[in-house]
């Protein structure tokens, strides 16, 4: 098509990107079609711009076809993004190069042939594509299906919830002393499982060398819910992926397979153990041909944060010797270090931080460079930090500081002290905060926490606070995570009215003797709450009251709008999903509100998802000759409702794939990955009045450790990775981190750190001065404190 050259001089002019003056981003985008490349890519760095021209380097230069081209991403919504700028910019140059010549080939390019999407995704469509004759795919489930599945088919089979030697066994993994919840030993045994899969364990040598009764049950458990999961044509995310690593081993793929010249894969230092073997299969078929392709693997173990579902960053920091000790691969290094994203001072910041502790550059990728700063911000404002006596007087403080930028005021705040009694450089007496003029919205502020969660064991965090006082000044903030849905009031009420219609005066739920008390119990609330909805509700765009549509439900006489004055016959079955949008129609929340259309999706899904799993499919069937009505209403009880009322549905990050651009963002670390704002606040110590135990997790880890460290330790040592060099005490300090260098580092122009003045400074016990060590504030793990110079306290 086009050599090298005219591509380059088309990007810069068509798309006004200036690949040549970044040699290293240059260097990653020009590499042969047969050279495999570990691309090392800082936060900022162009990452995304890289990839996208890569493959269009691919199409345009090496006449590689969109569908011989495969590119995964760690979530769908980066896959979208993926797919979009690949269809824009391909697009262009297209249209620019046909207009100097014509070529048939280059007029029938269809870039919608591109393979994208994430592993999971990927494998569903490439499984329904060369699916075997007269076969179905299995249904995928949702994480909270699976938790309610090991619960019913794994816990609750042979009644082994009340088990002492599993519950005894399972304690190990979680920092209480007693677990007797089953939807805690639910969650605990899928963790267990998916660590199995992830880490492709050998059972037999788990078997025979752990003799402990509780792993034994544990392993009972885990059976009977794969059974249950495979005897109903269904998997779990980590049974879909084993699934497609043996789809691809048996040779049902080749068709495939010998298609592929290039695998892409961005975030590699998220990888697991299976997803690396699913990607070396991938490689081996693309590298093996007479005109051989590459696999590039891009990402940055300084951003590894999902440890918790099975990730681990050695594969991603030992990808080159692995892949040539596996493949006989060899692959060229290419950093990207070169930030785009942030000004000078954080990106002092970020350097500094990652290079404080001398262990944790044993984890790191040998050699690697310092982020540069790309020289493209005129001004740079310093870190400032943010440290209060309590945590509502710092919750005021950041709503006032919030309020003024809205408002653009220029806000002036004296030094109070510097983070560093001894600075290299010397910093002003007061600063001025304000954003420039193409930012000031609500949007551009995001403040970051371990955690979004608004309260505690009944206790108020700092995010329900700053949605309390930002609520003052009409300031709206968008935290779907911050309360658990069954506490959400219009959930609740929602749910309670969707009882009150299929079950009046909780008849049947009366009758359920073994429903979790808890569970019962949050019901209970529900219909309270729904009921005193009913009274006060306003009379919507119906004929109809909320009270009459309730009264009609309960009593099974069909309201007909357009005929008031005939009752027609009840009909024979109701999809629960058309009760729901019925009934939202007496709430603003659900229609209007950001934040309750979440919620709405999250029901709606919980309903749908149950539906394909259960007999009657979450439809109430009004039968007078057997017992539907009653089966229907218990099946609908058990596998929705106790879900919600017992805290397993989550709010599900594909649901959170887009942003409102009319509320301040609290969310947590994990859920900023790939994001940048204009204004990052961190929250680094509002938790910290003391140095206690209970929240040494999420500052300097302690002895008891977390659930997903001690997990590795216990399963891992019997798969293909075995135990590594690390002790579980350094990965816990690792992990923490690289979660705080990557909050810092969505920053693009002011970073504020926020806390307590005891978490800062230290408190009075004892008439002696204890301090809480914090990585996040400049602790070394031996105890070290070397603080961050580069911070003014405002």
């Amino acid at each position: 098509m086009i050599d090298y050259e005219q591509f380059k001089e088309l990007v810069i002019k068509v798309l006004k990107r200036d690949i040549e003056s970044n040699s290293n981003q240059n260097e990653a985008i020009s590499a042969g079609r047969d050279e495999s490349l570990f691309i090392v890519a800082g936060p900022g760095s162009g990452k995304t711009t890289v990839i996208v021209l890569k493959i269009l380097k691919f199409i345009f230069v090496d006449d590689i076809s969109p569908d011989e081209i495969i590119a995964t991403t760690f979530t769908n919504k980066a896959a979208k993004e993926l797919y979009s700028r690949i269809l824009e910019w391909g697009t262009k140059l297209k249209k620019a190069i046909l207009k100097d010549s014509k070529n048939k080939n280059l007029e029938r390019l269809d870039f919608s042939q591109l393979i994208t999407g994430t592993i999971d995704s990927i494998a569903v469509d490439l499984l329904k594509m060369y699916k075997e004759p007269g076969t179905d795919l299995p249904l995928i489930i949702e994480n909270f299906v699976a938790i309610s599945t090991m619960r019913k088919e794994g816990l609750f089979k042979n009644k082994r919830y009340l088990n002492k030697d599993l519950m005894e066994y399972l304690e190990k993994f979680e920092d209480r002393e007693k677990i007797s919840s089953p939807f805690k030993m639910s969650e605990i045994l899928l963790k267990i499982k998916n660590r199995i899969f992830y880490d492709q364990v050998d059972l037999k040598a788990l078997k025979s060398e752990i003799n402990d009764k509780g792993f034994m049950i544990t392993l009972d458990a885990i059976s009977d819910y794969e059974k249950h999961l495979r005897d109903n044509a269904m998997f779990d995310f980590a049974m879909l992926e084993s699934f497609f690593l043996d789809k691809l081993n048996s040779g049902k793929l080749d068709e495939f397979l010998e298609n592929i010249k290039v695998v892409l894969i961005d975030e590699y230092q998220d990888t697991n153990l299976i997803q690396e073997m699913i990607y070396f299969k991938l490689a081996e078929s693309a590298t093996k041909k007479k005109l051989s392709g590459n696999i590039t693997v891009v990402g940055d173990d300084d951003q590894s944060l999902y440890r918790f579902r099975g990730a681990a960053v050695n594969l991603f920091t030992e990808f080159k010797n692995r892949i040539k000790k596996k493949l006989d691969i060899d692959v060229s290094e290419v950093n990207l270090s070169t930030n785009y994203r942030s000004t000078e001072d954080i990106i002092n910041l970020c350097n500094h931080f990652v290079e404080i502790d001398d262990e944790y550059q044993k984890a790191r990728v040998v050699g690697k460079p310092k982020i540069e700063d790309a020289k493209i911000k005129e001004k740079s404002i310093p870190i400032l930090g943010m440290f209060r006596s309590d945590v509502e007087k710092l919750a005021g403080d950041l709503s006032i500081l919030i309020n003024n930028l809205m408002k653009k005021k220029q806000i002036e705040y004296k030094v109070k002290d510097i983070f560093n009694p001894k600075p290299e450089k010397e910093y002003p007496k007061k600063i001025n905060i304000n954003l420039d003029e193409e930012y000031g919205s609500l949007e551009d502020i995001a403040i970051l926490t371990y955690s979004p969660k608004e309260s505690a064991h009944g206790n108020p965090l700092l995010p329900y606070y700053l949605r309390k006082f930002l609520k003052r000044k009409q300031i709206e903030v968008f935290n779907p995570r911050g309360q658990d849905l069954q506490d959400v009031k219009p959930v609740a009420i929602l749910c309670g009215l969707i009882l009150e219609c299929i079950d009046p005066s909780t008849k049947v739920q009366k009758r359920m003797k073994s429903l979790p008390k808890k569970a019962n119990n949050q019901m209970k609330k529900w219909r309270k709450s729904a009921n005193e909805f009913i009274e006060s509700s306003p009379q919507p765009d119906s004929p109809i009251s909320l009270k009459d549509f309730v009264h009609h439900w309960q009593q099974r006489i069909v309201y007909d709008e357009s005929n008031p004055s005939v009752n027609k016959q009840w009909p024979d079955e109701i999809n629960l999903i058309d009760l729901v949008y019925k009934l939202v129609r007496w709430f603003d929340y659900f229609q209007k509100d950001t934040e309750g259309l979440v919620y709405l999706e999250a029901i709606a899904k919980t309903i749908n998802q149950t539906g394909f799993l259960n007999e009657f499919s979450a439809k109430i069937y009004f039968s007078k000759t057997d017992s539907s009505e009653l089966k229907s209403i218990k099946e609908a009880i058990w596998n929705i409702f106790v879900p919600i009322a017992t805290g397993e549905v989550f709010i599900d990050e594909n649901l959170l794939e887009s942003l409102p651009k009319n509320r301040v963002n609290i969310m947590s670390v994990h859920q900023s990955k790939g994001l940048e704002f204009p204004f990052v606040i961190v929250d680094v110590g509002s938790r910290f009045k003391r140095n206690l135990a209970k929240t040494s997790s999420l500052r300097f880890p302690g002895q008891k450790g977390k659930t997903s460290t001690i997990l590795e330790d216990e399963i891992r040592n019997y798969g293909q990775l075995g135990k590594g060099d690390r002790s579980r005490k350094n990965r816990e300090f690792d992990d923490l981190t690289r979660l705080y260098f990557v909050a810092f580092s969505r920053s693009q122009d002011v970073l504020l750190l926020v806390g307590l003045n005891s978490a800062l400074g230290g408190y009075m016990a004892d008439d002696d001065k204890k301090n809480i060590p914090n990585v996040a504030l400049g602790w070394r793990r031996d105890k070290q404190f070397v603080g961050l110079e580069e911070i003014l306290l405002i």
